[in-house]
């Protein structure tokens, strides 16, 4: 069996193994548990919006950072006997930091651009306690290597890593579903504690073998491995460029699903899992695998127009759109983006692991590697969002894979090191890696002729397409996968309503009950580009809460649609969050006196869970005048949002009216769900008269719309959902 060449014989250990085994892991699971945790705290606050997360690993790296180039200094230029009682100062200044929850003190006034509030939150909550704990791993290795001379430090970081992944697994399956967050944050801070005691006591057992007298034995590779400078830049540029694609690929699955704990988890553990393989051993990692699943990835996710173009060179038009329909499914787009990022970091992490250095220069090395981490994480928060109009990270990230790779590989040619591409696998891995790199970096876009406008925000990317010619051409306003809105450009006077607001969907028909010969106050949640707006007549007032600037931007302003401006009704829009909008006019001027309250922020792929808590709904009750309604549209492609949206209903004492319809192409009209929650059960049964006779009145078919009053007995096994509790799993689709 080979060894790893590191480790180090001849000298007696002192102390047990399993303590430093057990410092080591649990400080690494309450770091990557603190993560979701803080994440799901603030995230409502701040809309729901993946850039949140975005922000937050940015931090996380940055701190780690600080927390390693502590351990550094500590372990470089402290007397070994001192190093326990620093530390342990350090330790009781975190503990003053306690605890790592956010109180409600720091809700943000304005979320339009919260970048700044994100990071003075982590910041005074988080910071101290995390740093104590990034520092746990370097400053651990480094006392293992002096109590326990004989054995190699390298595989405590892979131990790390276990804990990391186990916290990521912990937290949505365990914890969520059972514990109310601030539960949870309870329990952190007593496992914080009791991991303190155990890293100190790792720190006792290296003082204790210092004064004993435990003997170095000479590491044979300390006089033949210079540090150089190329390869201090590929320990900052491997682990660097693993985040970019971390946070590059967190961004593209949390675009096509939902910006929860759950999808966050799921890269990140992906990550964490490259760095168990690649730093317990190096026989895990083998190159050439890991570059042919790296090209089956990107030919499913970055190159997936391009495949599905040649596709239809060679098969049948019918066959080709049902494997189109499966491709872009998020069933395959989101395994396929894991192993994209899987096979990428094991390519990063491998080489950086046979790059290593003696234990002497541990905490270099590992500052390096955080250092690298911290800048991908900056790069990606900060410094994207301001150079691109589009999420380029992953492609940058993949072809920046490729050339590293290739770097890591010559240098080793250069200064032997361990295994690399000779002779003839040089000859054609070389050129090979730098093709694919560059095939990476090309900016391609089949559909790009199509877009007429584009930005990136906090938000995410907003894109305005156009499609077909003369009456049928039409503008759509899409982000991500999602489609915000659709206006028919040669439509004279009020754009007509469509998509999920065409006149054959149950809003349509819920705004039409409404006397025409009283003016309606309708306050609405989302907007989109304003399609609902079609439906005002004269007198009535639409106020739209909208937490992205940009769309407002892109609705009201830009001149690509209408139908704020076309609308007969009185329009305003008000920016920022709509719950704490709502709340703060309560708190100024009572109740905004709603005949409807809709609710429009549910149907694209990141779900703000903070607007479907019993809190927030006692919010929306207020907002309305005796006898309002409120209205939900729940059409989502992986989350069943009806049940809960009917118990929050009944638990306010309102009845739910569920509402579903199906395609009506001659109306413009997608299938949709809408739930509308009435004063009373004799309101329901009246809106649902109507509703039939219009469908009537329309020629439809009758299984055009299918109405389902909900009671208690319906509902009683939802969960309520609180600020405190929620729980997205249990509403996930499974199909």
């Amino acid at each position: 069996m080979p060894t790893d060449p590191t480790s180090r014989r001849g000298s007696a250990p002192h102390g047990p193994v399993a303590l430093f085994v057990l410092a080591i892991l649990s400080s690494a699971f309450l770091i990557f548990l603190v993560q979701p945790m803080v994440g799901k705290r603030i995230l409502p606050w701040f809309g729901g919006a993946p850039g949140v997360w975005t922000i937050c690993l940015a931090f996380y790296q940055t701190t780690l950072f600080f927390g390693y180039a502590y351990a550094h200094l500590l372990i470089r230029f402290s007397p070994p006997k001192a190093q326990i009682w620093i530390h342990a100062l350090f330790v009781g200044a975190a503990f003053v930091a306690l605890p790592v929850l956010p109180g409600e003190v720091w809700q943000p006034d304005d979320v339009t651009d919260p970048s700044g509030d994100i990071v003075a939150m982590l910041a005074a909550n988080v910071a101290l306690p995390f740093m104590v704990l990034a520092s746990t791993g370097p400053l651990v290795q480094a006392w293992f290597a002096r109590s326990h001379p004989d054995r190699s430090p390298y595989p405590l970081y892979a131990v790390s890593n276990v804990g990391s992944f186990a916290a990521l697994l912990a937290y949505p399956f365990l914890l969520e579903p059972r514990l109310p967050l601030s539960s949870t944050g309870t329990l952190w801070s007593w496992a914080f504690a009791a991991t303190a005691i155990g890293v100190l006591a790792c720190a006792w057992i290296a003082r204790k073998a210092e004064i004993g007298g435990v003997p170095t034995v000479p590491d044979p590779r300390n006089g033949s491995e210079p540090l150089d400078r190329i390869r201090l830049a590929l320990w900052i540029l491997l682990p660097g460029c693993a985040v970019i694609l971390l946070m590059g690929v967190t961004n593209a699955v949390c675009l096509d699903v939902a910006s929860v704990p759950f999808l966050w988890i799921l890269p990140l553990a992906t990550y964490l899992f490259t760095f168990i393989l690649c730093f317990a051993s190096e026989r895990y990692y083998r190159p050439a695998p890991h570059v042919f699943l790296v090209l089956v990835a990107f030919a499913l996710t970055l190159g997936l127009r391009v495949t599905f173009a040649i596709l239809r060179l060679a098969v049948d038009d019918v066959v080709a759109d049902a494997l189109e329909s499966l491709g872009e499914s998020a069933y395959v787009q989101i395994p396929a983006y894991c192993v994209l990022l899987f096979s990428s970091c094991m390519i990063l992490h491998g080489e950086l692991y046979r790059l290593r250095p003696p234990p002497r220069a541990l905490t270099t090395f590992y500052l390096c590697i955080s250092g690298g981490g911290a800048l991908g994480g900056l790069f990606v928060g900060i410094v994207a969002p301001a150079l691109f109009d589009d999420y380029y990270e992953v492609r940058l990230g993949l072809g920046l894979t490729l050339i590293l790779f290739l770097a890591a590989h010559a240098h080793r040619a250069i200064r032997p090191q361990g295994p690399g591409l000779v002779g003839w696998r040089w000859r054609i891995g070389a050129p090979l890696a730098l093709a694919l790199g560059l095939l990476a970096l090309w900016p391609y876009d089949l559909d790009r002729d199509r877009i007429v406008y584009q930005e990136r925000s906090f938000f995410g990317v907003l894109r305005v397409t156009e499609y077909g010619k003369g009456p049928r051409h039409q503008r759509h306003l899409v982000s991500g996968s999602t489609l915000h809105g659709v206006e028919f450009v040669e439509s004279e006077g009020v754009p007509i309503p469509t998509s999920y607001y065409g006149r054959a969907t149950g809003i349509a028909g819920t705004l039409a009950w409404r006397p025409k010969e009283k003016p309606a106050r309708i306050g609405l949640i989302g907007l989109g580009v304003g399609t609902l707006s079609a439906y005002g007549r004269p007198g009535d007032t639409f106020r739209y809460y909208e937490i992205d600037p940009a769309v407002a931007h892109i609705a009201r302003d830009a001149g690509y649609f209408s139908f704020l401006e076309k609308s007969p009704a009185d329009v305003e829009v008000v920016l920022g969050d709509a719950r704490l909008a709502l709340a703060d006019e309560q708190a100024r001027s009572g109740s905004q006196g709603f005949d409807y309250l809709i609710l429009d922020a549910f149907s694209s792929d990141a779900i703000p869970v903070h607007l479907l808590t019993l809190e927030a709904f006692r919010i929306y009750a207020r907002s309305l005048r005796p006898g309002g309604l409120i209205a939900v549209h729940v059409s989502n492609r992986h989350f069943d949002l009806l049940p809960l949206v009917a118990r929050m209903g009944l638990e306010i004492g309102l009845s739910p009216l569920v509402i579903r319809t199906a395609d009506a192409p001659r109306f413009q009209s997608r299938d949709s769900h809408w739930i509308v929650l009435a004063p009373d059960s004799e309101r329901v049964d009246r809106l649902a008269r109507f509703l039939r006779r219009r469908i009537r009145a329309m020629k439809l078919p009758p299984d055009h719309m299918r109405l389902e009053p909900l009671g208690n007995a319906d509902v009683e096994d939802v969960p309520i959902w609180t600020d405190d509790y929620s729980d997205l799993l249990s509403v996930l689709r499974i199909r």
